[in-house]
């Protein structure tokens, strides 16, 4: 941070300081932000007491990963936490002189104010609606109409916005009718304080791969587990190292299996990390791939599909390999090739260590955004 440095305010849908998935999410993000800007203040914008369970109770569904989306994504709750937002940014004043609010769970400038307003987001309402059968968009087609309509506000009245991946900005220009110069991707850092010792050559034969995905079936494990059993037939020692939240189905195979409970804990993931030799992620919808970064940094290849923002993570045939989504026939021949080749593995995961030491470090990304908040803070 230099002297004088602009006033910058955050603003999210989470407690970075008492809630361990929002604190390694965005935490290590406004630390960065920190370092550049003078950073004033976060303001977590969630409904607690009262409107917390009221929201819950209005959008509740059987199925705990649907209530899960419909309880962030609702329109009441968007209007709530918009008002929220918007009530701490005028009780600021002129302690500020820009926001960067951190995804679109809510309208920052609900109640106009002068100030300028950032939005860094990783997916928009409008994409998950092109992949309903993903079970993220938990919207009618009357509630998405409204929803639209409300993010699209936001959107305009942005100062600018920052995206993870280049096909989100791609949907804000074309779906929300955004000027391009207005949008600018700039990627994601990986979730670490400090990257891991980098792990030296791998002499390990026994294939380990590793799949890291709370939401089971949007993340592809039902896939996985069909394509591993495959690849198994011709390198029976394989082993699968599974962490999800989710139940997985009796009936799926899991021979050469290790089902794990999810878990935050980052020592516990660490000695999950160090003992794969490579990484998976076949989603049917993924917004970026925290995860991907976490594996690279621990010089992890990896297998992803060649959608989303997958193939700007993974450099095909560099750092991983890419597949087409729900191809479980490409999905086990990339597993056979780098299961049967321990060079190729190491050479994959070396170079995708410098991947992330090259493009996806948090002062990466906000060295990317500083020059459109300079610019909106002028008087500096």
């Amino acid at each position: 941070m230099t002297k004088n440095s602009p006033r910058l305010a955050g603003l999210l849908a989470g407690d970075i300081h008492n809630q361990p998935d929002a604190k390694i999410k965005y935490g290590l993000f406004f630390e960065a932000l920190a370092r550049q800007f003078t950073l004033v203040d976060i303001y977590d914008a969630s409904l607690y007491g009262m409107k917390r369970y009221w929201n819950a109770a209005k959008v509740f569904h059987p199925n705990l990963n649907t209530w899960r989306n419909r309880y962030m994504q609702n329109i009441p709750a968007f209007r709530s936490r918009s008002r929220l937002a918007s009530a701490r940014i005028h009780s600021l004043g002129e302690k500020v002189d820009a926001i960067i609010q951190v995804n679109l769970l809510f309208d920052s400038n609900w109640k106009a104010s002068k100030v300028p307003k950032f939005i860094y987001t990783d997916y928009t309402a409008t994409l998950s609606s092109r992949r309903p059968e993903a079970g993220r968009s938990p919207f009618s087609p009357h509630q998405f109409k409204e929803y639209f309509r409300l993010e699209k506000r936001a959107y305009a009245q942005a100062t600018h916005i920052f995206t993870r991946g280049k096909f989100v900005r791609e949907s804000l220009i074309l779906d929300y009718d955004i000027s391009p110069d207005k949008v600018k991707a700039v990627g994601g850092g990986v979730n670490f304080a400090s990257l891991p010792e980098s792990t030296k050559e791998n002499t390990e034969n026994t294939p380990i791969m590793l799949f890291i995905g709370r939401d089971f079936y949007r993340k592809g494990g039902d896939l996985l587990l069909h394509a591993f059993a495959e690849a198994r037939k011709e390198y029976p020692k394989a082993k699968l190292l599974l962490m999800t939240r989710d139940a997985v189905a009796e009936d799926l195979p899991l021979e050469g299996v290790e089902l794990l409970p999810s878990a935050w804990d980052r020592e516990k993931l660490k000695g999950y990390f160090r003992q794969a030799n490579l990484f998976i992620l076949p989603s049917r919808l993924e917004t970026w791939g925290d995860v991907l970064l976490e594996a690279m940094a621990y010089s992890l290849p990896c297998i992803g599909v060649n959608e989303g923002a997958i193939p700007e993570i993974i450099k095909n045939n560099e750092t991983g390999i890419l597949v087409e989504s729900e191809n479980i026939e490409a999905l086990s021949a990339a597993m056979k090739t780098l299961f049967g080749n321990t060079a190729l593995r190491n050479q994959y995961g070396c170079a995708a260590r410098q991947r992330i030491e090259d493009f996806f470090t948090w002062d990466h990304v906000i060295q990317l955004m500083k020059p459109d908040i300079l610019k909106a803070t002028t008087h500096f």
